[in-house]
């Protein structure tokens, strides 16, 4: 088996928990049946001092009865000494005593001792006419513990050898699903498959799928508006080149002939060269990374009322503004011409000459809010969702032969973002669009 897989390092990772979890449990019973030896020597002998206390203050034969009190075959011990001094021994107990004499206790456990004869429980009490010393063998109840923990063991060695079976069994299983994933995503690349087959369970590989299926959505729609930008972009790009290259074909054929066509081609040429300077520009802006330069305050409302007066001279439309006079804001004045310029040109573009266009700019809050309304063809609740994305132009707007290549609103969203901002499309009634950028104000 590959170690790097996730089935063996799962299977590992499990199996080592499970052998983690058996050890425990172990501890705990190997502490419980200690508990139980104890507590099981303490009770007989309790029981044997509860027998001699009733021969307390009676004539007792103890030559003849001291065996009787203690269990011979679990080679227990007891000596009684009487107040007039005699002592009489169990079988075997003058050898166990002089044993036990020598033998190691635990400090927290005194009563148990450790010798050559075994491990012993050791009592001594005091009666009313005699005095008692008591050797219990644990022999019997160790081994009684012994075996359960044997048989615990051999358990647990069953345990570990059919869990790690059923484990690397339950793995397998749940990594197949893994394995297949990969599969597909190299079909996807290979064969073109459509989509991942979404597992119902886990929830995480479920979510995965999911995710990478929404992801291909994503994608192969940036790929289509690509291909469309291409497409549009190609006929903006070649329109304009188209026409400068034939004025300057009718340049080179008549202009000697005829002089007066050359300012009216030049004047032409000019005009179609800044199309395609302001197209590279835009593709420039779209693509640049962010800037490392340190902010500066600037001042936005001087910056908006530039731009409404220069677009209203060239484009030759009423634009009514409300602009709030010195609103200050710390970023890069070329970020804000950009994106002035880019959303009234766009309200300019998609809304009939004679419209009127609105441009707002006020602070409240801590938060800076830039508006532009138009009176145009508007946007649709889909096409809303959209408007930003690179590349992407609504289909009236291809129809109506607008001029532009869908990458202005892109540049617009792009610099929103690098200052945390929010935009919001509205519907303006009866017609139009309201766009809405709030910017939070630098501290």
């Amino acid at each position: 088996m590959n170690r790097k897989t996730a089935q063996y390092q799962l299977t590992k990772r499990f199996i080592s928990i499970f052998l983690g979890v058996l050890f425990v449990m172990n501890l705990f019973f190997l502490m419980a049946a200690s508990t139980f030896v104890y507590e099981f020597l303490e009770n007989k002998a309790t029981e044997v001092m509860s027998s001699l206390k009733k021969e307390s203050g009676q004539q007792t034969d103890w030559e003849y009865s001291v065996d009787k009190f203690i269990s011979e075959k679990d080679d227990d011990a007891l000596i009684v000494q009487t107040r007039v001094g005699e002592t009489f021994y169990s079988k075997d107990s003058q050898k166990i005593f002089k044993k036990l004499y020598h033998g190691k206790s635990i400090p927290f456990l005194k009563p148990i001792i450790f010798s050559e004869e075994g491990i012993y429980f050791v009592k001594n009490q005091e009666f009313e006419n005699f005095n008692v010393q008591l050797a219990i063998s644990a022999e019997t109840a160790i081994e009684l513990a012994f075996g359960m923990l044997i048989i615990g063991l051999v358990l647990n060695v069953l345990a570990v050898i059919l869990g790690g079976f059923l484990i690397y069994w339950s793995v397998q299983k749940w990594s197949m699903k893994l394995s297949q994933m990969a599969t597909e995503i190299n079909q996807i690349n290979s064969l073109g498959e459509e989509f991942l087959t979404v597992p119902n369970d886990p929830i995480e590989m479920t979510e995965v799928a999911t995710s990478f299926n929404q992801l291909l959505i994503e994608q192969r729609e940036a790929m289509e508006r690509e291909k469309q930008f291409i497409t549009n972009a190609s006929h903006d790009l070649r329109t304009p080149v188209a026409a400068i290259r034939g004025h300057v074909q009718l340049i080179r054929r008549r202009g000697e002939a005829h002089p007066e066509i050359i300012p009216e081609s030049v004047e032409f040429i000019d005009k179609e060269s800044k199309r395609l300077e302001k197209l590279s520009n835009q593709l420039l802006i779209l693509e640049k990374q962010e800037m490392n330069a340190p902010k500066e305050t600037i001042n936005l409302s001087s910056i908006l009322l530039h731009e409404v007066e220069k677009l209203a001279v060239l484009y030759e439309r009423e634009i009514i503004n409300n602009i709030e006079s010195e609103i200050m804001f710390e970023g890069y004045s070329g970020d804000m011409e950009q994106l002035f310029q880019n959303i009234i040109e766009n309200g300019i573009k998609y809304s009939p000459k004679e419209s009127v266009i609105h441009v707002s700019l006020k602070e409240k809050q801590r938060q800076i809010i830039f508006s532009v309304t138009d009176e145009g063809i508007g946007i649709s609740e889909d096409n809303k969702k959209q408007v930003f994305d690179r590349f992407y132009r609504v289909d009236n707007a291809r129809a109506s032969h607008i001029e532009g290549s869908g990458i202005g609103l892109s540049i617009v969203k792009k610099i929103v973002q690098r200052y945390k901002g929010e935009i919001i499309i509205e519907d303006n009634h009866p017609k139009g669009t309201v766009f809405e950028f709030y910017l939070p104000k630098m501290k």
